[in-house]
């Protein structure tokens, strides 16, 4: 008899464990599947942190469990078991979030993990007993991409956002951007951090990306005038290659450079090798003269180094049958009056001067 008692309470106990190890299956199952697990964390895409693990769906930086909450970030709290309790909320320019029950918390300054102990501390405090809140983000802070960008302005954020994506968001550099170097400056921060431009560079919600210029501008003596982009390595030399080269008049052994926040003029020669800076503006001067008279095409025309007054002649058509091929008058740039002088062959044409042929008379 004392046998068969025995074996009855054994098979008792082995059915109350089984039922107990069920029950507790049940509810870790009912747990799972009431946490959303999200991948991604675009936007629009909740990034989900349970209390005690590890965050859900943490890909980019600022992201998962250490993501600092700011004002306009829209968070979904799910408390377990408490539908009207769920809900979506956005914090406010104070930084408030308004939960019911709850009330007001100061949630900007928090990330994702604190703020959700904190509304599962004040439920516990006389509302709940053993409350379970999950926090996720649903919307994150903006960007700002500023400068030189095809679209600058405001740009959403999205999970694991690096530099280059936000500039490619923004529509991608202009011609004229610095696509070397750029400007962040952290939400929070007191000023701008410059940064290299490279792949992988993180971008966090909230940070403001400046794109400076990196341009010089070249007008004068060349084929095509304006605010021109400086790629890496640009010499004099490229710099009026990249502006169409020279003009017929142009002086080709030397250009006019003056640095930014400079208001005097560096003579620079051509062939030097000198590197063009951001802001930089070159001037390529001319290297001219004017002949006038009894030549067969009056007027500007270029300058050759070593250039004879009759060699000037001849580029101007040639002398007129009426030409006095003995006597030349010249003014010198600056000179108001004309001199007289014998043609000769070593007679040098000077850079600005003004020839005149006179013709004879006999």
């Amino acid at each position: 008899m004392k046998r068969v008692l025995g074996g009855l309470l054994l098979a008792v106990g082995l059915v109350v464990s089984a039922l107990m190890m069920t029950g507790s299956l049940g509810v870790a199952q009912a747990q799972a599947q009431f946490v959303p697990q999200v991948s991604g964390g675009q936007m629009g895409s909740p990034v989900a942190v349970q209390t005690g693990g590890e965050s859900a769906t943490a890909s980019g930086a600022g992201t998962g469990l250490d993501y600092v909450l700011a004002p306009n970030d829209r968070v979904r709290l799910i408390v377990f078991g408490e539908a009207d309790l769920s809900g979506e909320f956005v914090i406010d320019s104070g930084g408030m979030a308004s939960i019911p029950l709850v009330g007001e918390v100061q949630a900007a300054g928090m990330n994702l993990r604190t703020f959700q102990r904190e509304v599962e501390r004040r439920l516990k405090n006389g509302y709940l007993v053993d409350p379970r809140v999950s926090a996720q983000i649903l919307n994150f802070r903006p960007i700002f991409v500023l400068g030189e960008v095809k679209a600058p302005g405001e740009h959403p954020f999205a999970s694991g956002l690096t530099l280059l994506n936000a500039v490619a968001q923004a529509g991608g550099f202009t011609t004229l951007a610095n696509t070397q170097r750029v400007f962040i400056r952290r939400e929070g921060a007191s000023g701008e951090e410059e940064i290299v431009v490279r792949s992988g560079v993180p971008v966090m919600p909230g940070d403001t990306i400046r794109i400076e210029k990196s341009a010089m501008f070249i007008y004068g003596e060349v084929r095509t005038q304006g605010e021109m982009p400086i790629p890496p390595g640009l010499t004099v030399r490229t710099a009026v290659a990249q502006a169409g080269g020279f003009s017929e008049l142009a002086d080709t052994q030397t250009v006019f450079v003056k640095r930014a926040g400079s208001e005097q003029e560096i003579a620079v020669p051509f062939d030097s090798g000198a590197l063009v800076q951001s802001g930089d503006t070159l001037r390529v001067d001319k290297s001219s003269f004017f002949i006038m008279g009894e030549v067969a095409k009056t007027g500007e025309l270029p300058m050759r180094p070593g250039l004879s007054v009759t060699n000037a002649a001849i580029l101007a058509g040639g002398f007129t049958t009426r030409a006095d091929t003995r006597t030349v008058f010249i003014r010198h740039a600056g000179e108001t009056k004309e001199k007289r002088y014998r043609l000769t062959n070593d007679l040098v044409v000077q850079k600005g001067d003004t020839i005149r042929i006179p013709e004879r008379f006999f």
